[in-house]
């Protein structure tokens, strides 16, 4: 357990009650490794945003230590982009202590003994646990990025997902109703495309691809696909609908989302095999392209160039011509008043090809702070300041 000293007048701590001081004040953050990438963690500061894994010279902290299990930075003259005196008054962090866990269960555990200060849930069960285990901490609910968004992404260079009808019928089979009532309640909406309802550019009528399994069946028998050897298993020239799918490895609810769609999928014939993994470890099969498809998150700006990033060929393989002529066009009427319906031209051929079959948009994330040791946490708005800003409670 972290010790916090003070108690000598200002202007007067002399140099070893500094060291004692700035090795102290760490903050310790805990993510979970199905989640987040270690090499992806990037902490934002006056200075600009930062990936903190990696090398150079010319950031204003340095990495003390770095693996997937533990993540670890101390700023250097100034901490977080302010001179170090005025840190050392304010009690901000002079060290970020990232540190992961196999699953939320262990990162609960650690939170309920005090082993963490700061974490964001996806879950209000889990959160309410932690609410009923400690008062040390407090929860504060945050409106999640409308446009956050959870979907299914499709290799659609695999020899059985690049069929655009698969695809469809991929969608059309999941029950993505259920999926909300039974793992998000009311908080999240049913997702059609990457924005959300109220975002400018969602494009009215808009194929919604309500659960319909007869359809589904429909769609992969116009494409060949039926159960030759009375297996359940559907069929085609001797091979098996069958793909792996991979997904966030640390969470009850993804694990259970992703059961609900397996047997969604099983209940058409079609046979998925889940392959929970650490976020490092699925992107390493998204670069490499040696995925089948993934149950993954993503925020899109209400933007251009957010869809085309994503919508690229990139580690979907999704190369449509179609659609390319459609980011060409769109790119000509920018900032003008008639870009909107380019916008939402782009979403009907995405909707059309489902390189990825969306689920939902959350509404809500939880913030789990100590509140023992952490104070000056929101800003004039309410909201939550940048962690590094906080300031840590000193305790003799």
């Amino acid at each position: 357990m972290l010790v916090f000293w003070a108690g000598v007048a200002r202007g007067q701590q002399p140099l070893n009650f500094q060291g004692r001081t700035l090795a102290a004040r760490s903050l310790v953050i805990g993510l979970l490794n199905g989640k987040t990438d270690y090499r992806d963690v990037t902490i934002t500061l006056r200075d600009g945003t930062f990936r903190i894994y990696g090398q150079g010279n010319s950031k204003p902290f340095e990495m003390v230590e770095g693996s997937s299990e533990r993540v670890v930075i101390a700023f250097k003259n100034s901490g977080a982009g302010v001179p170090i005196a005025e840190n050392l008054e304010s009690g901000r962090p002079q060290r970020m202590i990232y540190q992961f866990y196999r699953t939320e269960r262990s990162l609960i555990s650690a939170i309920i003994l005090d082993d963490v200060d700061y974490t964001i849930l996806e879950s209000e069960a889990s959160a309410e646990e932690i609410q009923k285990a400690t008062r040390k901490y407090r929860i504060v609910p945050i409106r999640a990025n409308p446009n956050t968004v959870e979907m299914i992404c499709y290799n659609t260079a695999h020899a059985i997902l690049r069929d655009r009808t698969v695809r469809q019928a991929l969608s059309y089979a999941i029950r993505r109703e259920e999926i909300k009532r039974r793992f998000s309640a009311t908080r999240a909406e049913i997702a059609k495309g990457p924005f959300s309802g109220e975002s400018q550019f969602f494009p009215p009528n808009i194929n919604d691809y309500d659960y319909n399994p007869k359809r589904a069946i429909q769609l992969l028998g116009s494409a060949g696909w039926r159960d030759t050897n009375h297996d359940q298993i559907l069929d085609r020239n001797g091979e098996p609908l069958r793909f792996r799918l991979f997904y966030d490895q640390s969470t009850q609810v993804k694990d259970q989302i992703v059961r609900q769609i397996k047997i969604n999928w099983n209940e058409i014939g079609i046979d998925v095999i889940p392959m929970p993994m650490s976020a490092n470890e699925i992107n390493d099969q998204l670069r490499s392209g040696s995925y089948d498809a993934v149950l993954a998150g993503h925020i899109f700006e209400e933007t251009l160039a957010s869809l085309e990033d994503f919508f690229n060929p990139g580690f979907l393989r999704y190369d449509s011509p179609r659609l390319q002529q459609a980011f060409s066009n769109a790119k000509r009427f920018q900032d003008t008043p008639t870009f909107r319906p380019y916008m939402q031209r782009l979403q009907i051929i995405i909707n059309e090809d489902q390189p990825v079959s969306f689920l939902y948009h959350p509404w809500v994330t939880w913030h789990v702070i100590n509140n023992a040791k952490i104070e000056n946490f929101f800003d004039r708005n309410g909201g939550l300041k940048p962690p590094q800003e906080w300031e840590l409670r000193l305790r003799p």
